[in-house]
């Protein structure tokens, strides 16, 4: 039984870094789908923002460049002994434990990448025809994109391009997370000592991830007066060491497209491009 447990907890951890990494603020939350607000009769005006939700300190999350545009997350590394043993007092050490492996795994790769997420989104977006401005305000979207790594339960590490995308003020304050995966896994010795073609695949990578989203986002940008016309979007179940809190049990999404390597979705905090390796899909015909 504890062995059962074990690897459940073990599962639900690599489940959580995700979620921690895609800003959440638990690991169990019931889905409301989250489109974004976009005027009909005037094209959005963007800014290049500083997300507090991407930039700030978090429990198992560490910054791997001082522009703060590499973030890192992990959940391994705590003792589920402590937990069931020692009650409250155990949880809050297994915590410590997992942030401070954490911390050990970011040192080792600190200042070693030299991409630049924010001039790889900001060149995209300028060419699928997104406007953009210096200047902020109520009226402006602010987008903060950053490159997202994770560490899965095997020990692989998943990269993703994900842009946080805030609107709004107050009550009509809206946010959402874009995140498209990356093709490519690491081990943790390569981002700790990369190579310069492991510099170049995965600066090309990211670039073809914030592409994909810039196009996304542009073509929400272009929907806007059709919108009434398009399909119902298509809801599905799956499951995922990503995103699913516990990586057996189906989370509720929307379908928006598919292929045979992606599948793109939409579901409580924004909207994913998956690879199918990383999904078990638990409907059929998706």
């Amino acid at each position: 039984m504890i062995g059962f447990k074990a690897s459940a907890h073990r599962r639900a951890l690599g489940v959580c870094a995700l979620l921690a990494l895609a800003g959440l603020t638990g690991c169990v939350a019931p889905p409301s789908y989250r489109n974004r607000p976009v005027a009909a009769d005037a094209p959005s005006t963007f800014v290049l923002a500083h997300a507090a939700i991407v930039e700030e300190p978090r429990h198992a999350t560490r910054h791997l460049n001082e522009a703060k545009t590499i973030v890192y997350t992990q959940a391994q590394g705590g003792s589920l002994t402590a937990g069931l043993v020692f009650g409250a007092l155990g949880a809050l050490a297994n915590m410590g434990m997992i942030d401070s492996q954490t911390g050990l795994d970011a040192a080792r790769m600190q200042g070693k990448l030299g991409l630049e997420p924010r001039q790889l989104f900001l060149d995209a977006a300028i060419r699928q025809g997104l406007e953009f401005t210096d200047a902020g305000g109520a009226t402006r979207t602010g987008a903060t994109p950053y490159l997202a790594i994770s560490k899965s339960p095997s020990g692989r590490l998943l990269a993703a391009a994900a842009v946080r995308l805030e609107q709004g003020s107050g009550a009509d304050r809206w946010s959402g997370l874009y995140m498209y995966q990356l093709p490519s896994t690491y081990g943790l010795d390569e981002l700790a000592r990369p190579s310069e073609d492991l510099q170049r695949k995965l600066a090309a990578e990211a670039a073809q991830g914030f592409g994909e989203l810039a196009g996304f986002i542009a073509r929400e940008e272009a929907g806007r007066k059709d919108a009434s016309a398009k399909a119902p979007e298509r809801e599905f179940a799956f499951s995922t060491e990503l995103l699913t809190p516990g990586a057996g049990h189906p989370t509720p999404a929307r379908l928006i497209a598919s292929s045979q390597e992606l599948v793109w979705f939409r579901t409580f905090d924004g909207v994913f491009a998956l690879r199918r390796s990383s999904m078990k899909i638990r409907t059929r015909g998706i």
